[in-house]
């Protein structure tokens, strides 16, 4: 009976087949791999890097953010205490709107930065290997003209973010446009688009003023086209490549509605002639 429970046994435990077998002893020798320490030292070593760069960014921003409260917004209104300031009220709407078609056409929408104006200079500084100068919406023009002018494109382009919320935030944008037109450099030592007005054209841009004839749609797009490069672009004697631009402003003012295909056509006879 002993003898019989032994076998029995034994047939339980003893591998029925040379399969089994080598099953056994792969389990028996088989191990998980265990994972280089020189993998986990470099992942280390990244995340490291990466909380250190984060960290960076956030005290460069912070120092930026700081370092801005040094701008105090309410001096803007002095601008208002030059003897050729013109509020934008006081113009033809198409004046005012051809800078706006020509610098920052979502001016009336956004809070001072344009998000998608950024985005698309960063790409394509990021194409071109060097940080372009666009971007930049016209409050933040306003705080670079008044506040930044002599400063380096990265601390300036940071600390124009910044004050450029507080500007939207104390003024309205009527303000912050007649701020624009009226301290931003035109050629010629003008630096009001009154004074460049009466300097270029014999005109004014102010419709209260009965002594002046009013500057026209053509004239309007020749001052807006030439802000952006005073020192290439002469009103005097107007090169191919500023009449390409000032078609250019012509062409967006149509486009975003601020003058009608009959003031277009007009304007581009105008100047063709």
């Amino acid at each position: 009976m002993g003898l019989f429970k032994k076998n029995k046994q034994e047939e339980i435990t003893q591998p029925h087949s040379e399969e089994e077998v080598q099953y056994r002893r792969y389990q028996h020798y088989y191990q998980e791999p265990i994972q280089p320490r020189k993998r986990k030292r470099i992942s280390k070593v990244f995340g490291l890097i990466t909380i250190l760069i984060i960290l960076a960014i956030v005290f460069y921003l912070a120092v930026m953010y700081m370092w801005s409260r040094t701008s105090d917004v309410d001096d803007l209104v002095k601008i208002e205490d030059k003897p050729s300031y013109v509020q934008v009220e006081d113009m033809n709407d198409y004046t005012k709107n051809a800078f706006v078609a020509v610098e920052d056409k979502r001016f009336y929408d956004h809070e001072g930065i344009d998000v998608r104006g950024v985005s698309r200079a960063l790409a394509v500084s990021l194409k071109n290997g060097e940080l372009t100068q666009g971007g930049s919406t016209i409050t933040q023009q306003v705080v670079k003209n008044y506040f930044y002018s002599n400063e380096t494109q990265v601390t300036r382009k940071m600390k124009e973010m910044f004050v450029a919320k507080r500007v939207e935030d104390k003024y309205s944008k009527n303000d912050i446009l007649s701020y624009y037109v009226n301290n931003i450099y035109f050629g010629e030592n003008n630096y009001t688009i009154e004074d460049a007005a009466n300097y270029y054209f014999g005109a004014t841009v102010d419709k209260d003023n009965p002594n002046l004839p009013q500057v026209t749609v053509l004239q309007s797009a020749i001052l807006a086209s030439v802000v952006n490069a005073p020192s290439n672009f002469d009103i005097n004697n107007i090169s191919d490549s500023y009449m390409t631009r000032i078609k250019t402003t012509l062409e967006k003012m149509k486009q975003q509605k601020y003058i009608s295909n009959s003031q277009y056509t007009e304007a581009i006879n105008q100047l063709n002639q």
